[in-house]
């Protein structure tokens, strides 16, 4: 699984009564409210042992005169998401997700729909697979 599908998983879990729609790679012109995902590289993996330290940024957009509405909802995502539980999702063993700084208002899309960021930097113990040559914990 996707280290973006994960975070995505816990967001999902976490805010089950969420108006915002939650987005993986690219977020669509409509609606404007929507939370999109993407997975932005990380740390160097384990060369022995299967356990990834990816990253993952989670942008917020709201509506146009949504700046508070989407800065809440980007407070929410942080909530949820950081020191959650260690946990199996899918095949995957999400151990923890750790913010990279704090949230950020990185400005209006261009429709002047503000847009709040946030980045975590995850630890992630991998489903064992016939072509690594890692050792699972």
């Amino acid at each position: 699984m996707e280290p973006s599908e994960l975070v995505k998983s816990v967001i999902a879990a976490g805010l089950p009564a969420s108006t915002w729609s939650l987005e993986i790679g690219t977020a669509p012109d409509t609606p404007n409210k929507v939370t999109t995902l993407t997975d932005t590289g990380g740390l160097d993996p384990n060369p022995k042992y299967l356990l990834d330290f990816p990253t993952v940024q989670v942008v917020v957009r709201g509506d146009p005169n949504g700046y508070v509405a989407a800065r809440t909802e980007a407070r929410a995502v942080k909530d949820v998401c950081l020191g959650v539980d260690s946990q199996d999702i899918g095949t995957d063993r999400l151990v923890a997700i750790n913010q990279l700084g704090d949230v950020a208002y990185i400005g209006r899309d261009d429709q002047m729909r503000p847009m709040f960021s946030i980045n975590f930097a995850l630890i992630v113990e991998p489903a064992e697979s016939a072509n690594t040559n890692r050792v699972a914990l």
